[in-house]
């Protein structure tokens, strides 16, 4: 299968795209209040890593 190499824009715009979901995944999953579980924490931090990532590829694209 042939597949079509990703022009810079669209790949700049799918990081952002990626980085707006990660954003409202991290408002759904917010732990600011009351109990956490091991689970949560984990998430939340990996969300933050993800989202690090990505900001460090936009920053490399620009």
């Amino acid at each position: 299968m042939i597949t079509q190499i990703q022009s810079s824009a669209s790949w700049t715009d799918t990081l952002k795209a990626r980085k707006n979901h990660l954003t409202a995944l991290l408002k759904i999953v917010d732990i600011k209040t009351g109990k956490t579980t091991m689970v949560q924490t984990l998430t939340v931090n990996l969300i933050k890593a993800e989202m690090s990532h990505v900001e460090s590829q936009l920053k490399g694209r620009q």
